[in-house]
């Protein structure tokens, strides 16, 4: 009976430091730290981000469907992933694209001590200058966790969460739905998150099928109701270079 009692204080005191530690901060940090980013006030477009990737089919594919329509977009990277693909990495700077952290495994930061996420952060950044030549300004944690140190861990990037997420990593989503998803979200300054790879831990790996095909749909929509896809650092120029 005491070893169960003190069985439960345990758990209970280690389950209450990891909500101080991770889950709270992702929270608060979110809508109140004045360095983490949702969306640009006053814009007049609004951005295409994707995670994830890069994906040799599937981000590909994006490529030619945004330069098709010439609109531009920010890539949040995996490290480990981009370091196999600078091809890619390649191309969508000489597109006009821009290239963010993603770290260098996709792994949460609610699981990561302060060390190891400075380090998930620097080796995702050296594989992006090594592939692309560019030094990235924007991070953006995995599921968007944040932890305690994550805002000291990621100076001096701009850690960019988004105004809309639409479950696009599961086939859950179907193409129709995400589709009708986009459109009714459209908005000036918002930030839109998608994702290009489905081989990572939680997602389907045909994901990315539906993800292209609703983006068929939405990108000429979009165009029809004079708004275009912007990269970050574009979004934040045109807008009044203030983040909510």
């Amino acid at each position: 009976m005491i070893v169960i009692k003190w069985f439960l204080i345990v758990s209970l005191v280690i389950g209450f430091c990891w909500l101080l530690y991770a889950v709270f901060p992702t929270y608060l940090y979110r809508w109140f730290h004045p360095n983490v980013y949702i969306n640009v006030k006053r814009a007049q477009s609004f951005a295409l981000t994707f995670d994830d990737g890069p994906h040799r089919e599937y981000t590909a594919q994006i490529l030619n469907l945004l330069k098709e329509h010439e609109m531009k977009a920010t890539f949040f990277v995996v490290g480990s992933i981009a370091e196999e693909q600078p091809d890619l990495l390649k191309r969508m700077v000489m597109e006009g694209h821009e290239i963010g952290i993603h770290h260098y495994n996709h792994v949460s930061a609610w699981f990561l001590t302060p060390a190891r996420l400075k380090k998930e952060i620097q080796m995702c950044k050296d594989v992006i200058i090594e592939a692309a030549g560019v030094e990235p300004i924007f991070y953006r944690p995995p599921w968007g966790h944040l932890n305690l140190f994550s805002i000291w861990c990621a100076r001096p990037y701009r850690t960019i969460i988004w105004s809309n997420i639409f479950g696009d990593w599961s086939l859950k989503k179907t193409k129709r739905a995400l589709e009708a998803e986009m459109k009714s979200k459209l908005k000036r300054g918002a930030v839109y998150v998608l994702h290009d790879n489905g081989e990572t831990k939680g997602a389907d790996e045909k994901a990315p099928e539906h993800t292209i095909g609703a983006l068929r749909e939405f990108i000429p929509y979009a165009k029809q109701h004079k708004m275009n896809s912007k990269t970050l650092s574009e979004l934040q120029k045109e807008g009044t270079s203030t983040w909510n």
